[in-house]
């Protein structure tokens, strides 16, 4: 039979099994400390890394929307000159060539006849006024403009066809204060379109 004998008091045993205690509550509150702040950490970083993502986006983003708003503004304003290339075609084919009415009608109009104003419409019609010595000069100015490139000096650069057509002397009237035959006329007549075609293909 074994006698065992308690040699410490019984308050030595009490304050050794307390500070026992208060080791293993030191470690574990050391321990729970440490996960603690290394949870804390780990968040901070997440947080930290989140963020700079979340920044290289914005950036990102942000550059995009200024690369997308200058292609928008690009790209208007090739639609922009699309459109006014478009409408500068549309009226290059529309435009009149005026200059070749000119060219032919000098070789037309007598030395003694003198035009004041000249006028063309859409419809290729020239209204012309201006002075002649007589009457008997208006009339014969109307019959050249219908025979030209006819019987009357054709050309051969173009088409064996009346250039002008529909002659029309609207009004001749004496002027007033002259002392001679001289006569203010209006007339009008009608270009043919071919005219314009051929100045294009020249």
């Amino acid at each position: 039979m074994t006698l065992q004998v308690n040699l410490l008091p019984e308050a030595r045993i009490l304050k050794l099994q307390a500070q026992a205690r208060k080791r293993t509550a030191n470690t574990i509150m050391i321990l729970t400390g440490i996960v603690t702040v290394t949870i804390i950490a780990t968040l901070l970083l997440l947080l930290g890394y989140t963020y700079s993502l979340y920044q290289a986006n914005e950036s990102r983003i942000s550059t995009i929307k200024k690369d997308i708003a200058t292609q928008q503004d690009m790209e208007q304003k090739a639609a922009t000159l699309q459109e006014n290339l478009a409408s500068f075609a549309e009226l290059q084919k529309s435009r009149l060539y005026v200059s070749e009415i000119f060219v032919n009608l000098s070789k037309i109009v007598p030395n003694d006849i003198k035009l004041s104003s000249f006028k063309i419409s859409e419809d290729y019609i020239v209204s012309v006024s201006g002075t002649a010595p007589s009457f008997a000069a208006v009339s014969s100015f109307s019959k050249a403009l219908q025979e030209y490139n006819l019987n009357f000096k054709p050309q051969a650069n173009l088409e064996r066809k009346a250039l002008f057509s529909d002659v029309v002397i609207a009004s001749v009237s004496k002027e007033s204060g002259s002392g001679d035959s001289s006569v203010k006329f209006n007339m009008t007549f009608k270009v043919d379109p071919s005219l314009f075609n051929q100045a294009v293909n020249q």
